[in-house]
């Protein structure tokens, strides 16, 4: 009988295995003697990958990804989801950090080292947090439990998650408080969030569950109050110095400014354009950050009569503006108007915006990607458009002084403690209310500007929760992921989704990932019957059940916002 080459080597194969087996455990043998032992993993290490990927996550959904058009910062003009056709994203690249974060907590209680045990339980809480934001019910109590028989982890209720991550800010800062003194080190090189600075620390996890307390202000007002009043009385962020804003370093693609033209393509940069929401706020606002956010116009457009074309002719452009004879449009042309221009646009008509510094695209404004929005003259994707505004230049660069992850800001902090006042559950909402906008043109080196901007019509205080959240919006540019979550609480600034969107209302979460529903269906579909089925939940075929952007979670389940 003859032995194919396969067979015999089949057999030496399992030759060598029954001979290892007799005197190894197989668990010795399948290890890579390359890699690392967890039994000897440093913690340091573990948190320091944990920030930075979390630190990246939110920075790039602040400035250029979805998430920013969502809340109307910016509009791709190639490549890009304008018209909230997005579902959402992140949750392999949570949940592996959360791992690693469970590692180094684990690591930290075995070699008593409160400092990182601290650290590792604020990153764990914010990360929870940011799932439990985006999706609803996400895997919590059973998440990180594969070493035992929790192969198919439960989705906890959301109730559960956000009360369950505040208590563990709360008991974060209590382990640090507590053990001032006596805390291990934690190299600057290491603590890529406050170089080793415990009492940062403290003030850091307060500020998360004075955020998380607010995030149940509508919801839960009676548990939301009584948290909110008594974190009001710790140590919080008390300065931009204090923030959690992480400078990109500029090495390498992911420590560098999202969407800048040098680590990639310089498309990377034109295609981000300021969205016309923001660039219409600040210039009704006369507000000075939009000179640092945005660049000029390249070549303004003029539409004027036939007599005032410089030269003659029906469109030239002479000393860098383009002047359109008027007599010469057709029908189907109209000038932006920003009470108009909606139903312009449903109406077929083509915008031209005649904004002699800053235009913007507006939200959603056409059913394709919108590179040829303002009669650009050289339309391709990806390419230029001289007709609409850049960001400001400093988002070309991979690094620089205003460049950073903004993760919580000192801003966010004295607008969350303002609107608190508002409600009720604390004191100086004007105070609070004008720190924070000091707060954020500190934070972009304008600030001995402010003063003056909140004399302004329409900034100097006046009480309104409307005209707080929106100061609040315009501080949170390039926090984009927390803009949302405001805008979904309180339903301000009043957003919404432009004539070409695909539904009527912006998405208030994100889809579960296939893996969910193919690997843990049970699991899934119990989390599915929780959540609750609106008017807009069937409006976009392509959905399972009742997992899609526009069905609600538990927060917000008869409440009166968004929608």
């Amino acid at each position: 009988m003859r032995i194919s080459n396969k067979t015999i080597g089949t057999i030496l194969a399992t030759t060598v295995f029954l001979a290892l087996s007799c005197d190894k455990d197989i668990t010795e043998i399948n290890k890579n003697p390359n890699g690392v032992n967890l039994d000897e993993a440093n913690p340091s290490f573990l948190l320091t990958e944990v920030m930075a990927k979390t630190a990246k996550d939110i920075g790039n959904n602040g400035y250029a990804e979805p998430l920013a058009a969502f809340v109307q910062y910016i509009q791709k003009d190639s490549w890009g989801n304008n018209n909230y056709d997005w579902e959402g994203g992140g949750w392999e690249g949570y949940y592996n950090s959360l791992r690693t974060a469970d590692l180094a907590l684990s690591r930290s209680m075995e070699l008593d080292m409160r400092f990182h045990q601290a650290v590792a339980m604020i990153m764990k809480a914010h990360l929870f947090g940011l799932l439990t934001d985006f999706y609803g019910e996400v895997p919590y109590s059973e998440a990180l439990r594969g070493d035992t028989d929790v192969n198919l982890p439960k989705y906890d209720a959301q109730e559960t998650i956000y009360k369950g991550i505040i208590a563990d800010f709360e008991a974060a800062s209590s382990l640090l408080s507590n053990n001032q003194g006596q805390l291990e080190q934690f190299l600057p090189s290491q603590d890529i969030y406050f170089q080793g600075d415990s009492e940062k620390w403290i003030k850091y996890a307060n500020s998360l569950a004075l955020r998380y307390y607010m995030r149940l202000s509508e919801k839960d007002p009676s548990f939301a109050g009584s948290g909110v009043q008594k974190t009001l009385g710790k140590p919080l962020i008390s300065s931009i110095d204090e923030e959690c804003a992480v400078p990109y370093v500029g090495v390498s693609p992911d420590d560098s400014q999202p969407s800048n033209g040098r680590s990639g393509t310089p498309s990377q940069f034109t295609r981000v354009k300021p969205c016309e929401t923001l660039v219409g706020t600040l210039v009704n606002l006369d507000d000075p950050r939009r000179h640092i956010w945005f660049a000029p116009v390249a070549i303004p457009i003029q539409v004027v009569p036939s007599e005032e074309v410089p030269g003659g002719g029906d469109d030239v452009v002479v000393d860098g503006v383009r002047y359109i004879n008027e007599a010469s449009l057709a029908d189907n042309f109209t000038i932006y108007n920003p009470e108009t221009w909606y139903q312009d646009r449903l109406d077929g008509l083509t915008l031209i915006d005649t904004s002699s510094v800053y235009v913007g695209i507006p939200v959603s404004v056409q059913g394709t990607e919108p590179y040829t929005y303002n009669l650009n003259p050289q339309p391709t994707q990806g390419g230029d458009n001289v007709h609409v505004s850049e960001m400001d230049p400093q988002f070309n660069e991979t690094a620089g002084p205003y460049l950073k992850a903004r993760i919580l800001s000192y801003a966010e902090v004295a607008f969350l403690k303002a609107e608190a006042a508002l409600k009720g559950w604390g004191v100086d909402a004007e105070e609070n209310y004008n720190t924070g906008i000091q707060a954020s043109f500190d934070a972009w080196g304008i600030g001995d500007l402010a003063a003056d901007y909140m004399d302004n019509d329409g900034v100097a205080f006046d009480g309104t929760l409307q005209q707080l959240m929106e100061q609040k919006w315009i501080a949170n540019f390039s926090a984009a992921s927390e803009s949302y979550m405001d805008w979904r609480r309180t339903g301000l600034p009043e957003l919404r989704p432009g004539p070409f969107a695909v539904a009527d209302v912006i998405p208030v979460r994100f889809v579960y990932p296939d893996n969910a529903r193919n690997f843990n269906s049970q699991n899934y579909n119990d989390a599915l019957e929780d959540l609750e089925v609106t008017p807009y939940t069937d409006a976009v075929p392509g959905y399972v059940e009742n997992d899609t952007p526009w069905s609600k979670p538990w927060l917000l389940q008869g409440v009166a916002e968004p929608w």
